[in-house]
């Protein structure tokens, strides 16, 4: 942070820092799209994923099935609508993929015809050493991380950037293909996108998708609506998201680069970390229908890559493009020239595709990170702190609940989402058993609820539906009992305490309580990785970033913003097609003039006004209104004490100063007795802008010079 001073200036967001590593170690045995198939692990056996000729009617497509006795998996819907053509998964109980996959290409109405290939995350290794965050690829000044010195400015610019942010963006979303996340992490529960249309956990399609229960995305592999990252080793998606939107400025490890986005999670993996096509393409498939849907869904991360090119991959990438999403894929981390070894998807190519190589703290692409024509640009992809999937159970969290000054010794229930704090009043709710048990006062609150009749998480899932923010479980028993929720969720908060603490606490009815439940070790949820997968994700968020403040534009116009104003690397010349590292600055102030794209664009409609004219003659420069958040073009719009003026208080009289605000600008009033003395001292508490003019008032007292001098000081943002 720079100091405040009485010129106006305008102070970039706190920063923080993440990444990751992946490899790309499968290779499979199979020839060119659609010349034959070998008897490969690299595939899902007896599947196969079709693309019909457009205009085949839907007869013709059931003679096809019944020919080739497979079963449709499923009708890639959306994608199907945007192609014209009708794109399916089908399956043989009995025909080998090679022979489905030959017998389908000499029918007329097919298209294509190709296995089911088994993708691999561009893998990250396990952590190693989770101390305290350095998020280099965020502010580099040249600092150890992990033991690696850096380079200053070998960074995204995410200070400037975010300090040219626009206060008032609308809300982007960012699918996530992947392991699915840690939906309990304390960085990314704030960052969940959350279906409108969904009523969560009723076990009904509300929202008619064809999905039951997608409240905050879905899972492909096991067919539900619980994302959650089963594979806290890996903790891959974790990882990922926590790079893209974990919290800021909550007291906790890490903050995301597009951390006004939300993530809708889409799990594509088995629980070892494997997705097949087919899942990407569902995933793709439900974020375009998503999208049609009005959700502002801008991007897709794809940290996935595997050796071979799939038809109906391409078929779903470009209709997520028509739909105006764009694709951030990574590069992979063979060492490898792209463009000589092909790696998918990124090879593909569309206008709404990014690719993504992985760069170090000493600006140089990794050692490991794929390059070439093939590849457009670098990002920070080396040594990066992010999110871990916590899997809190009772052994690795430390729950405690206080009423007043207090507190009970808890167990945290298994899988509990974790807090550092969640208050309410506590309502009791019986059993938890019907919907009966649960009074209307407990929507907010904490629910009390005893033992019996009834398992651990039908009583915690009653109470979420009751809208309960919190749950305090008792045993009805004296001896001690281990509860669980049996599976990892999007669960609130709940603890679990004796029957003696129980019958207490009920009889102290009403109280106020607070939750807390929390990893034992809290640099367990966190973690260093490396790879082109960690990298694809600042884009993917700089993507977001993008759109939130450039909403109108297409997404080949966003793929553009981004890749026409990197970071120019000498070490990346030759390397990848732009020569250039991520710069979430170009991105906003694509002229580099100090004045973000949005805010000229707002109130010259271009970007021709320089940063040193004064349109409007007010005496301040574009460049100082930008900053105060005052117009540019209106003459009387500045900063200024407007008026000012004597109250009476009785036998003394106060001073009253007022001026003009803006929107989310802390602003601070000093008094001096002298110009010249540099005694500056603040008068009150800062004061927060509101768009509305504000009022400081120096009380009266008969022992006050006669005199004194007063300022206004810009402190944030």
């Amino acid at each position: 942070m720079i100091p405040a001073s009485a010129t106006p200036v305008r102070l970039p967001s706190a920063p923080c820092l993440w990444l990751g590593r992946w490899l790309a170690a499968w290779v499979f045995a199979l020839s060119p799209a659609n010349a034959g198939v070998s008897q490969s692990s690299g595939y899902t056996e007896g599947e196969v994923l079709v693309g019909f000729k457009p205009g085949i009617a839907a007869e013709t497509i059931r003679q096809c099935h019944e020919a080739h006795r497979v079963a449709v998996v499923r009708t890639f819907s959306a994608i199907s609508r945007m192609q014209g053509r009708t794109v399916q998964q089908l399956h043989s109980g009995s025909a080998t993929t090679a022979d489905l996959v030959a017998g389908l290409l000499e029918e007329p109405a097919v298209a294509w015809a190709e296995p089911n290939f088994h993708c691999q995350l561009a893998g990250m290794p396990v952590p190693n050493d989770p101390g305290f965050p350095r998020q280099w690829a965020l502010e580099n000044t040249g600092q150890l991380v992990n033991n690696i010195p850096g380079t200053p400015g070998a960074d995204i610019g995410f200070l400037d950037a975010w300090g040219m942010a626009n206060p008032t963006t609308p809300e982007t979303v960012i699918a996530l293909l992947d392991t699915g996340i840690d939906l309990t992490h304390l960085e990314l529960t704030p960052a969940l996108w959350t279906n409108p249309g969904e009523i969560p956990w009723d076990g009904l399609d509300n929202d008619a998708n064809g999905k039951i229960d997608d409240v905050h995305g879905f899972n492909f592999t096991d067919h539900n609506g619980n994302p959650s990252d089963v594979n806290p080793t890996l903790s891959h998606g974790t990882h990922l998201a926590g790079i893209m939107a974990a919290a800021i400025r909550n007291s906790q490890g890490i903050a995301g680069t597009a951390f006004t986005s939300r993530i809708m999670p889409l799990r594509i993996t088995s629980a070892d970390g494997v997705p097949d096509v087919g899942n990407v393409v569902a995933a793709i498939n439900y974020a375009v229908m998503m999208k049609t849907r009005g959700v502002n869904l801008v991007a897709i991360n794809a940290s996935f890559t595997r050796s071979y090119y799939s038809a109906t991959e391409q078929a779903a990438i470009q209709a997520a493009g028509t739909a105006g999403i764009v694709v951030c894929a990574a590069a992979g981390n063979e060492g490898a020239d792209n463009t000589a070894t092909p790696i998918y998807p990124a090879n593909l190519r569309l206008s709404n595709m990014i690719v993504v190589a992985a760069s170090n703290s000493s600006d140089e692409l990794a050692s490991y990170s794929n390059y070439g024509t093939k590849v457009d640009l670098a990002a920070p992809g080396d040594t990066i702190y992010s999110t871990k999937t916590i899997w809190p159970t009772a052994d690795g969290v430390i729950a405690t609940l206080t009423r007043e000054d207090a507190a009970y010794t808890a167990s945290p229930i298994h899988f509990s989402g974790t807090t550092t704090g969640v208050t309410g009043s506590l309502r009791n709710c019986g059993y938890g058993m019907f919907p009966s048990d649960f009074p209307a006062a407990v929507n907010g609150h904490v629910a009390l609820i005893q033992r019996g009749n009834g398992t651990y998480a039908a009583k915690v899932l009653n109470a979420m539906k009751a809208g309960a923010n919190g749950v305090v479980i008792y045993n009805n028993v004296a001896a001690p009992t281990s509860p669980t929720l049996n599976s990892a969720d999007a669960w609130i908060p709940g603890v679990f305490i004796s029957q003696a603490d129980g019958q207490v606490l009920l009889a102290a009815l009403p109280a106020t309580v607070t939750l807390t439940n929390l990893p034992a070790n809290t640099w367990d949820a966190y973690f260093y990785a490396s790879g082109t997968s960690v990298a694809a994700p600042f884009v993917t968020a700089a993507v977001a970033f993008a759109a939130a403040h450039f909403p109108n534009e297409s997404a080949t116009q966003r793929v553009a913003r981004i890749l026409d104003h990197t970071t120019p690397v000498g070490t990346l010349t030759g390397r990848v097609l732009t020569g250039g590292r991520l710069d979430l600055t170009g991105i906003i102030d694509t002229d580099r003039d100090q004045l973000p794209d949005w805010w000229e664009t707002a109130h010259f409609g271009n970007l021709a006004q320089p940063a040193e004219s004064d349109p409007d003659g007010d005496g301040f420069t574009n460049l100082q209104e930008y900053r105060i958040a005052t117009l540019p073009t209106d003459a009387t719009s500045h900063l200024r004490i407007s008026h000012s003026g004597l109250l009476e208080n009785g036998a003394v009289r106060d001073f009253e100063i007022t001026f003009p605000t803006a929107l989310d600008v802390l602003y601070r009033v000093e008094y001096s007795p002298s110009l010249s003395s540099g005694s500056w001292l603040p008068l009150g508490t800062d004061l927060p802008g509101t768009g509305t003019p504000a009022t400081a008032i120096d009380p009266g007292s008969p022992t006050l010079p006669t005199r004194r001098f007063y300022r206004v000081r810009i402190l944030s943002p």
